[in-house]
Protein backbone atom coordinates (compact mmCIF):
# COMPACT_ATOMS: atom_id res chain seq x y z
CA UNK A 1 0.00 0.00 0.00
CA UNK A 2 1.88 3.06 -1.26
CA UNK A 3 1.28 6.50 0.16
CA UNK A 4 1.25 9.51 -2.13
CA UNK A 5 3.43 12.40 -0.92
CA UNK A 6 0.58 14.91 -1.00
CA UNK A 7 -3.16 14.62 -0.44
CA UNK A 8 -5.34 15.87 -3.30
CA UNK A 9 -7.23 19.09 -2.67
CA UNK A 10 -10.93 18.52 -1.84
CA UNK A 11 -11.77 21.96 -3.24
CA UNK A 12 -10.39 20.90 -6.64
CA UNK A 13 -11.95 17.42 -6.62
CA UNK A 14 -14.00 16.54 -9.71
CA UNK A 15 -16.66 14.99 -7.46
CA UNK A 16 -17.04 17.81 -4.93
CA UNK A 17 -20.28 18.97 -6.52
CA UNK A 18 -21.67 15.46 -6.98
CA UNK A 19 -21.58 14.04 -3.46
CA UNK A 20 -22.21 15.14 0.12
CA UNK A 21 -19.59 17.89 -0.11
CA UNK A 22 -21.68 19.95 -2.51
CA UNK A 23 -23.63 21.55 0.34
CA UNK A 24 -20.97 21.33 3.06
CA UNK A 25 -19.71 24.50 4.69
CA UNK A 26 -16.29 25.79 3.62
CA UNK A 27 -14.92 24.94 7.07
CA UNK A 28 -16.22 21.37 6.79
CA UNK A 29 -14.40 20.81 3.51
CA UNK A 30 -11.25 22.34 5.01
CA UNK A 31 -11.38 19.91 7.94
CA UNK A 32 -11.81 16.93 5.61
CA UNK A 33 -8.99 18.26 3.45
CA UNK A 34 -6.66 18.41 6.43
CA UNK A 35 -7.80 15.20 8.14
CA UNK A 36 -8.02 12.68 5.29
CA UNK A 37 -5.37 10.27 4.02
CA UNK A 38 -4.87 9.42 0.36
CA UNK A 39 -3.80 5.95 -0.72
CA UNK A 40 -3.22 3.97 -3.91
CA UNK A 41 -4.49 0.39 -3.76
CA UNK A 42 -3.02 -1.84 -6.48
CA UNK A 43 -5.29 -4.37 -8.14
CA UNK A 44 -6.02 -7.26 -5.78
CA UNK A 45 -5.40 -5.26 -2.59
CA UNK A 46 -8.14 -5.17 0.05
CA UNK A 47 -9.49 -1.81 1.21
CA UNK A 48 -11.83 -3.42 3.74
CA UNK A 49 -11.62 -6.84 5.41
CA UNK A 50 -14.63 -8.60 6.90
CA UNK A 51 -14.51 -8.98 10.68
CA UNK A 52 -12.21 -5.99 11.22
CA UNK A 53 -13.41 -2.96 13.19
CA UNK A 54 -14.48 -0.16 10.85
CA UNK A 55 -12.74 2.99 12.11
CA UNK A 56 -13.25 4.93 8.90
CA UNK A 57 -14.37 4.69 5.28
CA UNK A 58 -13.03 5.29 1.78
CA UNK A 59 -14.05 7.72 -0.94
CA UNK A 60 -13.13 6.36 -4.37
CA UNK A 61 -11.41 9.00 -6.49
CA UNK A 62 -10.49 6.72 -9.39
CA UNK A 63 -10.54 3.00 -10.13
CA UNK A 64 -13.03 0.23 -9.38
CA UNK A 65 -13.59 -1.90 -6.26
CA UNK A 66 -15.74 -4.94 -5.54
CA UNK A 67 -17.66 -5.53 -2.30
CA UNK A 68 -18.31 -9.18 -1.54
CA UNK A 69 -19.06 -11.68 1.23
CA UNK A 70 -17.60 -15.14 1.70
CA UNK A 71 -20.36 -17.74 1.86
CA UNK A 72 -20.29 -20.81 4.10
CA UNK A 73 -19.74 -22.91 0.97
CA UNK A 74 -16.48 -21.06 0.35
CA UNK A 75 -17.87 -19.23 -2.67
CA UNK A 76 -18.01 -15.46 -2.95
CA UNK A 77 -21.17 -13.40 -3.43
CA UNK A 78 -20.54 -10.02 -5.03
CA UNK A 79 -22.65 -7.28 -3.47
CA UNK A 80 -21.62 -4.19 -5.33
CA UNK A 81 -19.14 -2.67 -7.77
CA UNK A 82 -18.09 0.85 -6.76
CA UNK A 83 -16.24 3.46 -8.79
CA UNK A 84 -15.27 7.13 -8.76
CA UNK A 85 -17.52 9.21 -6.51
CA UNK A 86 -18.69 6.25 -4.39
CA UNK A 87 -18.15 5.74 -0.65
CA UNK A 88 -17.03 2.34 0.65
CA UNK A 89 -17.41 1.09 4.22
CA UNK A 90 -19.48 4.08 5.24
CA UNK A 91 -22.38 2.24 6.86
CA UNK A 92 -20.21 0.09 9.13
CA UNK A 93 -18.14 3.13 10.07
CA UNK A 94 -21.18 5.20 11.05
CA UNK A 95 -22.68 2.31 13.03
CA UNK A 96 -19.32 1.83 14.81
CA UNK A 97 -19.28 -1.89 14.07
CA UNK A 98 -17.04 -4.46 12.45
CA UNK A 99 -17.03 -4.69 8.67
CA UNK A 100 -19.52 -7.25 7.41
CA UNK A 101 -18.04 -7.62 3.94
CA UNK A 102 -14.76 -7.40 2.05
CA UNK A 103 -13.80 -4.73 -0.46
CA UNK A 104 -11.05 -5.45 -3.00
CA UNK A 105 -9.53 -3.32 -5.76
CA UNK A 106 -10.54 -4.64 -9.18
CA UNK A 107 -8.07 -2.23 -10.79
CA UNK A 108 -5.53 0.21 -9.39
CA UNK A 109 -7.62 2.48 -7.20
CA UNK A 110 -7.00 5.92 -5.68
CA UNK A 111 -9.01 6.47 -2.50
CA UNK A 112 -9.32 9.04 0.27
CA UNK A 113 -9.69 7.65 3.81
CA UNK A 114 -11.80 9.56 6.35
CA UNK A 115 -11.96 8.49 9.99
CA UNK A 116 -15.21 7.88 11.82
CA UNK A 117 -14.14 10.33 14.54
CA UNK A 118 -13.79 13.12 11.99
CA UNK A 119 -17.08 12.39 10.20
CA UNK A 120 -19.00 12.26 13.50
CA UNK A 121 -17.63 15.68 14.48
CA UNK A 122 -18.53 17.16 11.11
CA UNK A 123 -22.05 15.69 11.19
CA UNK A 124 -22.57 17.30 14.61
CA UNK A 125 -21.23 20.71 13.52
CA UNK A 126 -22.68 21.14 10.01
CA UNK A 127 -26.44 20.55 9.72
CA UNK A 128 -26.47 20.65 5.90
CA UNK A 129 -23.64 18.16 5.76
CA UNK A 130 -25.53 15.99 8.24
CA UNK A 131 -28.60 15.88 6.00
CA UNK A 132 -26.53 14.87 2.98
CA UNK A 133 -24.79 12.13 4.97
CA UNK A 134 -28.19 10.69 5.87
CA UNK A 135 -29.23 10.87 2.21
CA UNK A 136 -26.05 9.03 1.27
CA UNK A 137 -26.86 6.26 3.75
CA UNK A 138 -30.43 6.01 2.47
CA UNK A 139 -29.18 5.80 -1.12
CA UNK A 140 -26.81 2.96 -0.23
CA UNK A 141 -29.55 1.02 1.58
CA UNK A 142 -31.93 1.51 -1.34
CA UNK A 143 -29.35 0.24 -3.82
CA UNK A 144 -28.73 -2.85 -1.71
CA UNK A 145 -32.46 -3.53 -1.39
CA UNK A 146 -32.92 -3.16 -5.15
CA UNK A 147 -30.04 -5.56 -5.74
CA UNK A 148 -31.60 -8.16 -3.41
CA UNK A 149 -34.97 -7.78 -5.17
CA UNK A 150 -33.25 -8.08 -8.54
CA UNK A 151 -31.55 -11.32 -7.50
CA UNK A 152 -34.85 -12.78 -6.35
CA UNK A 153 -37.19 -11.69 -9.13
CA UNK A 154 -35.30 -11.06 -12.37
CA UNK A 155 -34.21 -13.61 -14.91
CA UNK A 156 -30.53 -13.92 -15.87
CA UNK A 157 -30.92 -11.90 -19.09
CA UNK A 158 -32.66 -9.10 -17.23
CA UNK A 159 -30.01 -8.99 -14.50
CA UNK A 160 -27.20 -9.07 -17.07
CA UNK A 161 -28.74 -6.18 -19.01
CA UNK A 162 -29.05 -4.23 -15.76
CA UNK A 163 -25.42 -4.71 -14.72
CA UNK A 164 -24.17 -3.79 -18.21
CA UNK A 165 -26.07 -0.50 -18.02
CA UNK A 166 -24.77 0.14 -14.49
CA UNK A 167 -21.18 -0.54 -15.57
CA UNK A 168 -21.54 1.64 -18.65
CA UNK A 169 -22.88 4.51 -16.53
CA UNK A 170 -19.97 4.09 -14.09
CA UNK A 171 -17.47 4.20 -16.96
CA UNK A 172 -18.80 7.41 -18.46
CA UNK A 173 -21.84 6.27 -20.47
CA UNK A 174 -19.82 5.55 -23.62
CA UNK A 175 -21.84 2.49 -24.67
CA UNK A 176 -18.64 0.54 -24.15
CA UNK A 177 -17.97 -1.59 -21.06
CA UNK A 178 -14.47 -2.69 -20.12
CA UNK A 179 -14.93 -5.75 -17.92
CA UNK A 180 -12.53 -5.28 -15.01
CA UNK A 181 -13.72 -8.49 -13.38
CA UNK A 182 -13.73 -12.08 -14.59
CA UNK A 183 -16.86 -13.71 -15.91
CA UNK A 184 -16.83 -15.85 -12.76
CA UNK A 185 -17.06 -12.74 -10.58
CA UNK A 186 -19.69 -11.17 -12.83
CA UNK A 187 -21.76 -14.34 -12.44
CA UNK A 188 -21.63 -14.03 -8.63
CA UNK A 189 -22.93 -10.48 -8.90
CA UNK A 190 -26.09 -11.54 -10.70
CA UNK A 191 -26.42 -14.78 -8.75
CA UNK A 192 -25.90 -17.39 -11.46
CA UNK A 193 -23.35 -19.90 -12.75
CA UNK A 194 -20.55 -18.83 -15.06
CA UNK A 195 -21.73 -21.04 -17.90
CA UNK A 196 -25.24 -19.55 -17.64
CA UNK A 197 -23.76 -16.04 -17.78
CA UNK A 198 -21.71 -16.92 -20.86
CA UNK A 199 -24.83 -18.26 -22.60
CA UNK A 200 -26.73 -15.08 -21.72
CA UNK A 201 -23.91 -12.93 -23.16
CA UNK A 202 -23.99 -15.01 -26.35
CA UNK A 203 -27.75 -14.61 -26.57
CA UNK A 204 -27.61 -10.81 -26.21
CA UNK A 205 -24.89 -10.80 -28.85
CA UNK A 206 -27.05 -12.89 -31.19
CA UNK A 207 -29.90 -10.40 -30.72
CA UNK A 208 -27.42 -7.64 -31.67
CA UNK A 209 -27.96 -5.86 -28.37
CA UNK A 210 -24.22 -6.05 -27.70
CA UNK A 211 -20.95 -7.10 -29.29
CA UNK A 212 -18.25 -8.89 -27.31
CA UNK A 213 -14.51 -8.71 -27.88
CA UNK A 214 -12.66 -10.47 -25.05
CA UNK A 215 -13.14 -8.17 -22.03
CA UNK A 216 -14.80 -5.35 -23.95
CA UNK A 217 -18.54 -5.20 -24.48
CA UNK A 218 -19.99 -2.64 -26.88
CA UNK A 219 -23.62 -1.70 -26.32
CA UNK A 220 -25.26 -1.64 -29.76
CA UNK A 221 -28.87 -1.15 -28.65
CA UNK A 222 -29.07 0.69 -25.34
CA UNK A 223 -32.85 1.09 -25.51
CA UNK A 224 -33.35 -2.65 -25.91
CA UNK A 225 -31.02 -3.37 -22.98
CA UNK A 226 -32.78 -0.80 -20.83
CA UNK A 227 -36.18 -2.31 -21.65
CA UNK A 228 -34.91 -5.82 -20.93
CA UNK A 229 -33.39 -4.78 -17.60
CA UNK A 230 -36.71 -3.41 -16.31
CA UNK A 231 -34.88 -0.64 -14.50
CA UNK A 232 -37.48 1.64 -12.92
Amino acid sequence: MAELPLNPDCFACDYKNHNVLHCAAHETIERINEGKDFTIFPRGKHLVTSGVKADGFFFIKSGLVRSYVQLASGKEQTLRLSGPGDWVGFRDCISDSISHHNVIAVEDTHACYITGVLIEALVADDINFQKEVFRQMAKEWQEMEEHVVSLGTKQVHEKLAEILIVLDNAQGRKNQVELKVTRDVLATFIGTKTETLVRALSDLKAREFISVDKNRIDILNREALYSLSKIA
